[in-house]
């Protein structure tokens, strides 16, 4: 074969590999929320704030963050932006589930995830990391762990929790 044929074959493949990649991305579970920045505020002035989205992917956020766990009453929401940024997942309900997001949870590892309810979300379920967000009728146990894997510490601030 003549050296220019090999060149275009590798350009091929090259762009082949190229295209799989960035579309691939496209197959990543729940829809891109923009990013808000991630500034450490005083709690008092974070009230005053408008966020893209409800539960809040991004944006200012208090200092200290929530912990890994499974939590019977809603969080400080602006610590747990904090816990996104450091890479968590969290997934908030609004309704009795049973003990299904528990075994999930548990299924999972906590390592970094969060569940805890939250009575101001419009969907029954709604999984959140950094800049992302997936909102369920009814609770997908395949797609929930698709989520959890595709953007567990991936977040902006890489910490050693």
């Amino acid at each position: 074969m003549s050296k220019w044929v090999w060149i275009l074959l590798v350009v091929l493949v090259t762009g082949g590999v190229m295209w799989w990649v960035v579309s691939s991305g496209g197959n990543l579970p729940g829809e891109a929320v923009a990013d808000q920045g991630r500034e450490h505020w005083d709690h008092a002035k974070l009230d005053e704030l408008k966020y893209n989205s409800n539960p809040p992917v991004s944006g200012p956020h208090d200092a200290d963050w929530i912990r890994p766990g499974i939590y019977g009453e809603p969080q400080d929401k602006y610590k747990l932006i904090h816990s996104l940024e450091h890479g968590y997942v969290i997934v908030h309900y609004n309704y009795a589930p049973g003990q299904v997001l528990t075994d999930f949870a548990k299924k999972m590892g906590l390592k970094k995830l969060i569940v805890q309810p939250n009575p101001t979300i419009d969907k029954p379920i709604i999984l959140v990391a950094w800049d992302r967000m997936l909102k369920m009728d009814t609770f997908d146990e395949k797609l929930a762990e698709k989520f959890v894997k595709a953007f567990r510490n991936k977040g902006p601030e890489a910490t050693m929790e």
